[in-house]
């Protein structure tokens, strides 16, 4: 009887598979990348002789019954050529009704063993071969790389470049006001209230200015400006003064000081005389001395300037002070209160621009906007995700899969037998080698959902 029924079942399976196989053949002549190859790859999975290997990893690895093992072809392309039969997990769990349940679990571990589908791995590798170990990244940062390829940022750029090119113009008349008004709003907000911010830091800033006085200012500046700052303004500045003084020499009048000091040491009643000409000499004399040599004062300014500049000891201290001022935790820390006080926290600016925001003319130009960009969002959504017409885009499908679905989180590659990285697994005869890989690669196939499957396609005879 049971030997009976083994051969029944024998005879319906294959019966099963030639129907499949001449149905699929005759469908999809026209497609062989349809269903007809996916038969066939089934059809070499089931009539496949496996072999059962023990795999030992000197690390633990997260395993499942059932994670795939890739071989690469000769073309690039992956092909699976076996899977994970057990991780020796924990035991199975006894439910409330006292069957005995085992759940699919993912569990860390050391050795596992994996089974193969004939002997391509063999035939691949003569010489022997390991297997890979890799993992799906479960964070945002890899749904973002993974959904926003270079190829994708590059088409949405696109896809914006035109849609601005074609709305600018109405989008900046109607927008433009809103976001000066709110500009001057803000402003307007912090400006009244960064003198009583600032006023309630004066300590922290004359605390800090007393530092720098003695840690930037006397230790560094100071000495600078005596041993390299003096010295030029000296050398320059001593031509110039040296005419100007011969000239304004020349220009005053001896006897008149003279006399009139004479006359204020008198009893006499007046005794502002020297005053009074000293005035007039200011006056008539030294001003007007010193506006004929502006332009040169300014000249010797500016030569003054740039050697001051080009002396590398000068640009290495101010470099070096710049430097550690910009640096300093202290200066940062009260920077960074006041702009919190003043903006962040700012009650007064949050209210003026709720209220401006909340009004029929903003709310008018930011609906003309979302408008115009309406399409340029749907187009940008159909390039990440996909459309009706196109199907579901692959990185999105991936991303499905991973974090929905939980699928391809894990999967082996065979690779050839080399040298392991430490620490090594100890290994019996017969027994595989399994490792972590160094370099992450995406899961090797792709489901993209671009095309919806033949079997749609047909129709009931009736």
């Amino acid at each position: 009887m049971h030997n009976r029924q083994i051969i029944i079942g024998i005879a319906t399976l294959s019966a099963l598979a030639v129907s499949a196989t001449l149905a699929v053949r005759g469908q999809f002549a026209e497609k062989p990348e349809g269903l007809g190859d996916i038969v066939k790859g089934i059809t070499r999975w089931v009539s496949g002789v496996p072999e059962e290997y023990l795999a030992v990893s000197a690390v633990d690895l997260k395993l499942a019954p059932g994670d795939p093992i890739f071989l690469q072809e000769a073309d690039g392309s992956f092909r699976q050529i076996g899977r994970v039969r057990n991780h020796f997990g924990p035991p199975a769990v006894r439910n409330s009704n006292g069957k005995t349940t085992t759940a699919v679990t993912e569990h860390a571990t050391r050795k596992a063993t994996v089974v193969f589908y004939g002997d391509s791995v063999r035939q691949a590798f003569p010489d022997g071969y390991m297997l890979e170990y890799h993992t799906t990244p479960t964070s945002l940062d890899w749904v973002a790389r993974t959904m926003a390829t270079p190829e994708r940022q590059k088409e949405i750029a696109k896809i914006i470049a035109a849609d601005w090119e074609k709305h600018r113009e109405k989008i900046v008349t109607r927008l433009q006001p809103v976001i000066e008004t709110s500009i001057g709003k803000a402003v307007s907000a912090i400006e009244a209230e960064l003198p009583s911010v600032m006023n309630s830091h004066r300590g922290d800033f004359a605390k800090l200015a007393d530092r720098y006085q003695v840690e930037v200012i006397r230790s560094q500046i100071v000495p600078l400006v005596r041993s390299e700052i003096l010295p030029i303004v000296q050398e320059e500045v001593r031509p110039l003064a040296m005419e100007l003084g011969k000239d304004l020499w020349d220009r005053v009048s001896l006897w008149s000081f003279t006399w009139r000091y004479l006359y204020d040491v008198s009893p006499l009643p007046q005794k502002n005389a020297v005053k009074l000409e000293f005035d007039r000499f200011l006056k008539e004399e030294a001003t007007p001395a010193l506006a004929e040599r502006s332009d040169e004062f300014v000249a010797l300014t500016e030569q003054i300037l740039k050697r001051i500049s080009r002396s590398e000891k000068v640009r290495s201290v101010v470099r070096e002070n710049l430097k550690k001022i910009a640096t300093d935790a202290e200066l940062q820390n009260i920077v960074w209160a006041v702009v919190q006080e003043a903006a962040i926290n700012n009650q007064a600016l949050r209210t003026s621009l709720r209220d401006y925001w909340a009004s029929a003319e903003v709310q008018e130009a930011m609906s003309v906007a979302s408008t115009s960009f309406e399409p340029t969002a749907r187009a940008i959504g159909d390039s990440l995700f996909g459309s009706r017409e196109s199907g579901v885009s692959p990185e999105f499908a991936r991303v499905l899969r991973a974090q929905i679905l939980m699928k391809d989180r894990r999967w082996f590659v065979i690779v050839p037998k080399g040298k392991l990285p430490l620490p090594q697994p100890d290994l019996a005869s017969g027994e595989l080698a399994m490792y972590a890989a160094t370099e992450s690669m995406p899961y090797p196939i792709e489901f993209e959902g671009s095309e919806q499957s033949p079997l749609t396609n047909l129709q009931d005879p009736e």
